[in-house]
C-alpha cells in the first residue's frame, strides 16, 4: 500500500525561483548601453585630440542640431504626428533670446533661455490644440503654415526683428553667469589651464561654446531618452501604432499628444535660444522651411523614434554639410543649394537599404536583441494600462 505524504499547512511553501535572465551587470555590459555611455566621454575629450578649431566649431553646431532633431523626434518619431514646421519653435526661441538681448540687456543668459522655453512652449500649446485635431498631410501643412506666418511677422515688425538682416550683437554663451564659467572650467579641465590660457580670445570662445552646447545637449537628450524609453514612451509609441487600440486601453490621447507637442516645442525653443547665444546673431534662416526639412532628413537618416538615432544622424549630416562637402569639391561652395538635394538622395538610398534608418539596426545588432518596436497591445499589457 502506497503511503501519501500530506504537506503540513503550517509549513512555509518553498520559495519560487526567480525567472532566469541576464543580470543587471550583464545588461550593463552589453555593447548597446556601453556605446551610449561612451559617446558623451568621447565628445568631452574630443578637443584634446583634435587641434582644428574650425572642425570643433562645426561639431558644436552639430550638437545644437542634435537638440533640434531630438526635440522633433519626441513628437513625430514617437507619436507619428509629423511636424513640418518645427523651425517655428526653433526660431521663436532664438528670436526671444535675441530680442531680450537687444531691448533688455540686463536679463541674464540663463533667464533668457528660460524665457525662450516658455514662449516656445506657449506657442506649442496655442497651435497644438487646433492642429492635433488634424492628421497626416493636413497636420503637416498646418504646422508648415505656422512657420510661414512667423516669417511674415518678422517683416511686419521689421524695426524690432531686423527683417531680412536679423538681429546681431546677441549676448553669447561666455556672457552667461553660469554658462561662461562652466564652459571655461571644462575647457581648462580637458585642455589644461596653460594650454587654454595661451589661446587667442576667439579660439577660447570656440572651446567654451563647444562645452556649453555639449552640457546642455546631454541634459536635454538624456531627459528625452529617459522619457522615451520609459512607460510614457511606450504609451506614445502605442498612439503611433494604433490610436484606436490605445484609446480603448484607456490612454487619454489628447493629453498625451498635446503634452508631446508642447514638450517638443519647449525643447526646440531651448535649442534655438542656445543657438542664438552661440552664433551671436539671429536671422530668418531659423524660421525657414529648409531648416524643418533638414531636421526631418536628419531624423529619418539616423532613425526616427529612437532619440539616439537622430542625434547621431545630426552629427553626420551637419559635418558633411558644413565641413566635408565644402572641402571635397568647389561645386558645393559655388552652389550651396545642392547640399539639400544631395542629402535627399542620400536619404533615399539609406531608406531603401535600411528603412528604419542607420542607427537602430546597428544598435540592435550590437546588443543582440530583437526588434525594439512593440505592438500597442504588448505595450498596454506590460504597463498595465496608461497612467493619465
Amino acid at each position: 500500500m502506497t503511503s501519501t505524504t500530506v504537506a503540513d499547512p503550517a509549513e512555509p511553501a518553498a520559495p519560487v525561483a526567480p525567472p532566469t535572465g541576464p543580470s543587471r551587470l550583464k545588461r550593463l555590459l552589453r555593447p548597446n548601453p556601453l556605446i551610449l555611455l561612451a559617446l558623451p566621454f568621447l565628445l568631452l575629450y574630443l578637443p584634446r585630440f583634435v587641434d582644428n578649431t574650425t572642425l570643433l566649431q562645426q561639431v558644436a553646431v552639430g550638437t545644437v542640431f542634435v537638440m533640434f532633431a531630438a526635440s522633433w523626434d519626441i513628437l513625430s518619431g514617437y507619436t507619428g504626428q509629423v511636424n513640418f514646421g518645427h523651425a517655428a519653435f526653433i526660431g521663436t526661441g532664438a528670436y526671444t533670446v535675441a530680442l531680450l538681448s537687444k531691448y533688455e540687456p540686463g536679463v541674464s543668459n540663463e533667464l533668457a533661455l528660460l524665457a525662450a522655453v516658455a514662449v516656445a512652449a506657449a506657442l506649442g500649446l496655442l497651435i497644438g490644440v487646433p492642429c492635433l485635431r488634424l492628421k497626416g498631410p493636413y497636420l503637416a501643412l498646418a504646422t508648415l503654415s505656422v512657420a510661414g506666418a512667423l516669417v511674415q511677422l518678422t517683416f511686419i515688425y521689421k524695426s524690432q526683428t531686423g527683417g531680412e538682416d536679423g538681429i546681431a550683437g546677441v549676448k553669447t554663451v561666455v556672457d552667461g553667469a553660469v554658462s561662461g564659467p562652466v564652459g571655461e572650467a571644462l575647457s581648462k579641465l580637458v585642455l589644461g589651464p596653460l594650454t587654454f590660457g595661451a589661446l587667442t580670445p576667439f579660439n577660447q570662445y570656440i572651446y567654451v561654446s563647444y562645452f556649453v552646447t555639449l552640457v546642455v545637449m546631454l541634459l536635454m537628450v538624456g531627459g528625452l531618452m529617459a522619457l522615451g524609453y520609459g512607460k510614457r514612451g511606450l504609451v506614445l509609441r502605442s498612439i503611433q501604432q494604433d490610436e484606436l487600440a490605445a484609446e480603448a486601453a484607456g490612454v487619454p490621447l489628447t493629453r498625451y499628444k498635446l503634452g508631446a507637442f508642447v514638450l517638443s516645442a519647449a525643447c526646440a525653443g531651448l535649442a534655438g535660444g542656445l543657438y542664438a547665444q552661440v552664433q551671436g546673431t539671429v536671422a530668418l534662416n531659423l524660421l525657414a522651411v529648409d531648416l524643418s526639412l533638414l531636421i526631418i532628413i536628419i531624423a529619418a537618416f539616423g532613425g526616427a523614434g529612437s532619440i539616439i538615432g537622430p542625434a547621431i544622424g545630426a552629427y553626420i549630416v551637419i559635418l558633411l554639410q558644413n565641413y566635408y562637402l565644402d572641402r571635397s569639391t568647389d561645386l558645393f561652395l559655388e552652389h550651396p543649394e545642392l547640399k539639400i538635394g544631395t542629402f535627399a538622395l542620400l536619404l533615399i538610398v539609406v531608406l531603401i537599404v535600411q528603412p528604419r534608418g542607420l542607427v537602430p539596426p546597428l544598435l540592435q545588432k550590437l546588443s543582440g536583441r530583437g526588434s525594439p518596436s512593440r505592438s500597442a497591445g504588448a505595450t498596454m499589457a506590460e504597463s498595465g494600462g496608461a497612467q493619465p
